[in-house]
């Protein structure tokens, strides 16, 4: 293996080029940060689609199931990322989670150094899973770093011993937003009037087991934000059709509000924008409430996984419901009280700030890992 005082690279693995819009935050905000700390070296993505990867981000990209092409990619590179978002799981596929555990096993018999970085972990379900999670984890990486509690809890859990382990928080939350004149645009592109006042809840949901039964509750929510609270519902997709869908069927059922939906944006940034422009957002998606938690805004959150409420602890916003406890009422009572901390600026502040202070923890175990 190549010395590590000749190395140069980073390798950075996740689940990029599927088009979800909060995997290729964290992606944006990774490579914004290597380039921080590792400014003269190549990275290359592991990505399901390489040539989109590499044309977004300006990276050289493989393809994450070109072995070959991961073993080039490794033998000379310093420093192998794995993250962020939750890679570490078997709930949607026992197959990921053995692919991702033999990536970071993978990247140390190749000399790198290995991170697992701003990640959360679990569920694992399975106890050949667990333990084998435990034992690759163990072994193999050098640095772990948590967007949330629940994620060191779980690693404690597994009986994960040997690296090292911080709480930091979603690397996403450090991204800026595109000017407020963009939102604007978009906004006024869908029919409406953001430059005359208008005010907006933001919601995203996405499809699920036990969604379209609760369907009409978030339905019956939206049109309670606008008649008794002045919020016109937006509803923002963060992957493509797949949220779309979803939004079409609680439109659907509204009767009063006039709610909209806009499509999914070219642009990261132009994303965050538009959550930063809603006065509260009610959402499924884990990264539409960080994208609006780092600009301030109310969350209301309706927990399909574990990552969503653990997530909105983190960041000291407690008002969520378990997917199957969703009713009418009970979101009504929770966008009244979302929309009644919009008046408490520093709370707001303060929480935004405290996200940002974690997150920095990432860029820093990465930076003290390259400097052993």
């Amino acid at each position: 293996m190549t010395d590590q005082k000749k190395r140069r690279g980073v390798v950075i693995c996740g689940s990029y080029g599927l088009g979800n819009a909060g995997d290729e935050a964290i992606l944006k905000s990774i490579l914004q940060e290597v380039r921080s700390f590792a400014p003269e070296d190549p990275i290359t993505v592991l990505s399901r689609d390489p040539a989109a990867t590499a044309a977004q981000h300006g990276v050289r990209a493989v393809h994450m199931f070109d072995l070959f092409g991961l073993w080039r990619a490794m033998r000379d590179a310093r420093l192998y990322l794995n993250g962020g978002g939750s890679l570490i799981q078997d709930v949607t596929s026992r197959r990921s989670l053995w692919f991702y555990l033999f990536t970071l096993a993978a990247a140390k018999r190749l000399g790198c150094k290995v991170m697992m970085y701003g990640c959360g972990i679990g569920p694992v379900n399975s106890a050949a899973g667990r333990k084998q999670a435990a034992r690759v984890i163990s072994r193999n990486v050098d640095a772990i770093t948590l967007r949330d509690a629940a994620s060191m809890e779980e690693l404690r859990n597994m009986g994960v011993s040997g690296p090292d382990i911080a709480l930091a928080a979603d690397p996403a939350v450090t991204l800026p937003a595109a000017p407020p004149e963009t939102a604007e645009d978009f906004l006024e592109r869908a029919g409406l009037n953001p430059r005359e006042g208008q005010r907006y809840l933001g919601i995203t949901v996405r499809p699920w087991p036990g969604f379209e039964e609760k369907a009409a509750a978030f339905a019956a929510a939206a049109d309670f934000a606008w008649e008794e609270l002045g919020l016109i519902p937006v509803f923002l997709p963060i992957v493509g059709d797949m949220d779309a869908g979803a939004a079409h069927t609680v439109v659907s059922r509204i009767q009063k509000a006039p709610a909209v939906i806009l499509p999914p944006c070219p642009r990261t940034e132009d994303t965050i924008a538009l959550f930063s422009r809603m006065d509260v957002v009610l959402s499924m998606r884990l990264h539409a409430l960080i994208f609006a938690a780092g600009h301030g805004v109310p969350l209301v959150g309706a927990v399909y996984d574990p990552k969503v409420s653990a997530f909105l602890d983190a960041c000291g916003q407690d008002l969520y419901l378990p997917l199957e406890e969703v009713s009418a009422e009970r979101l009504k009572d929770m966008l009244r009280a979302a929309a009644a901390r919009r008046e408490d600026r520093p709370g707001l502040e303060k929480r935004t700030a405290r996200l940002l202070e974690l997150e920095r923890v990432n860029c820093d175990a990465a930076r003290r890992l390259l400097a052993r």
